[in-house]
């Protein structure tokens, strides 16, 4: 499995999710970003996918009211969430 191929595949990040990377970026773009980051092996790859979709997801709280119920912050949390219920699925070792 490539390292792109995880990513896409994982159900956090992956097509479908509406996640930035799956939003935004090629696979390509997702590829050479990989490869900027050192990132060799597909758990790898998916832990740094859902690892830049937290960030970019914690970014989003700089922007908002301030207020406990704010959707930013709403979205954060819940990805937190969604990331202790649902381990990554491919072994480390791939």
């Amino acid at each position: 499995m490539s390292r792109v191929s995880a990513i896409r595949e994982d159900v956090l990040v992956g097509s479908g999710s509406c996640s930035s990377i799956d939003e935004c970026l090629t696979d390509t773009e997702v590829r050479d970003l990989l490869n900027e980051d050192g990132i060799a092996t597909p758990y790898d790859a998916v832990s740094w996918a859902r690892n830049k979709e937290l960030f970019y997801l914690e970014n989003a709280t700089n922007y908002r009211w301030g207020s406990d119920d704010d959707p930013q912050l709403t979205a954060y949390r819940s990805f937190k969430k969604q990331m202790n219920d649902n381990p990554i699925s491919i072994l480390k070792d791939l």
